[in-house]
């Protein structure tokens, strides 16, 4: 008997056990691809006489659905009667058994970083009162409810898995290609309920929030009023770009983008892009990654010397939609990413929906009801902007 807590320790036990024993059974919870386990597993598939993997919460990943689709040993639990959770690894030849019980699954965490502990016994085939009979008859009661998939099911299951992928990377902490350094309850901004969030943007110690208010009014009454961005008068426009102008000194209020020769030209002269790109913004309800990626495409072909970013492109859509974009420039992004514990270098358009986008609507403050209050509403009609009233920096 050992007890076993270490990853490298699990890894090196579970190989060698797949590769003396000429059975192979076991029960998990989750499994993933792409660990030297699986791929050993794989290899010595012919070993395998009963194997039961869960589903629950879409945590198994397709590859290993695809890896095993139409073996009649190894069969899966698609929708169980709860939560299917066991984790148990039995081994056996003609004189002996040994086996895996405790709290790793097969998957990449377990088998790399996570913090697990599995027990190792083992004996002499045909012991009386065995426990290796006990854990053979429990793994063939889960054998009884799984079943054994189909090439279609394994398909139909990965196109659930890809819809669901974005979701089960936010909740691992992952937004995008980066996995955050720290939990999402531990940002102290992204913690926050509404009415702390409210007291943090009352306290802007450069704006007045109500001013922050006034300014995002007047350019939602502008979107209101007109049919596109192309329509309205160039003060407006730049007001909306961030430009200065004669008829409102606060444009640079929510990120000024008064340095951006290029971008002043194509506000200047109303190209015609800046305006059907943000036709891609819808005025009301939730803009999805598919809207934002079509704003983009459109955006940058306003400028064929390639002098796009995403502090200009971003500027525009949170004034459109200050419900769920910030202007992200170089007053508020070093604060930003420090809380959000991400990269401020190499950020692009991608990485500014995923993580930072992504993070803002997973907040507690973001999805809350919108207050009765006049004020509060006004503040959380502009929510997402009104990130920079804490983050900007002087």
């Amino acid at each position: 008997m050992e007890l076993i807590s270490s990853n490298k320790k699990l890894v090196n036990t579970l190989s060698r056990l797949i590769e003396d024993y000429t059975e192979i059974q076991f029960a998990v919870a989750w499994a993933t691809s792409g660990n030297s386990v699986f791929e050993l597993l794989q290899t010595h598939y012919g070993r395998i006489s009963r194997a039961v993997i869960g589903t629950h919460f879409y945590q198994t990943h397709p590859d290993v659905l695809d890896a095993f689709h139409g073996l009649k040993e190894v069969r899966f639990v698609l929708q169980p009667s709860g939560v299917f959770h066991p984790k148990i690894f039995l081994f056996r030849n003609r004189d002996f058994w040994e086996a895996l019980i405790g709290s790793a699954n097969l998957t990449n965490g377990a088998l790399g970083k996570n913090s697990e502990t599995m027990l190792l016994v083992g004996g002499a085939i045909g012991e009386p009162n065995n426990l290796e009979h006990k854990m053979g008859r429990l793994i063939e009661e889960y054998w009884g409810d799984a079943k054994t998939i189909k090439k279609s099911e394994a398909k139909a299951y990965r196109q659930i898995w890809e819809q669901k992928r974005a979701m089960l990377d936010r909740l691992n902490g992952q937004y995008g290609s980066n996995r955050a350094s720290r939990s999402p309850t531990e940002s102290p901004v992204m913690s926050m309920a509404w009415r702390d969030y409210f007291k943090a943007v009352k306290a802007d110690p450069y704006h007045g929030f109500e001013n922050r208010c006034d300014i995002l009014a007047i350019v939602r009454k502008a979107f209101a009023e007109n049919d596109s961005f192309a329509e309205m008068d160039l003060a407006m426009r730049k007001t909306i770009a961030g430009l200065p102008n004669d008829e409102e000194d606060r444009w640079g209020w929510f990120g000024s983008m008064q340095g951006a020769g290029y971008y002043h030209q194509a506000v200047n002269n109303n190209n015609e892009h800046i305006s059907r790109a943000l036709d891609h913004i819808p005025r009301r309800g939730t803009v999805t990654r598919s809207q934002y990626e079509s704003y983009i495409a459109e955006f940058i072909k306003a400028f064929p010397n390639g002098k796009h970013g995403v502090a200009i492109a971003s500027r525009l859509i949170a004034l459109k939609r200050p419900d769920q974009f910030i202007c992200l420039d170089g007053k508020n992004q070093k604060a930003l990413c420090d809380d959000f514990s991400i990269k401020q270098s190499g950020m692009n358009y991608e990485r500014y929906w995923d993580e930072i986008i992504g993070r803002i609507m997973d907040t507690p403050w973001w999805n809350s009801e919108r207050p009765k209050n006049k004020i509060e509403g006004a503040v959380w009609d502009g929510r997402a902007a009104m990130l920079d009233a804490i983050f900007y920096e002087e």
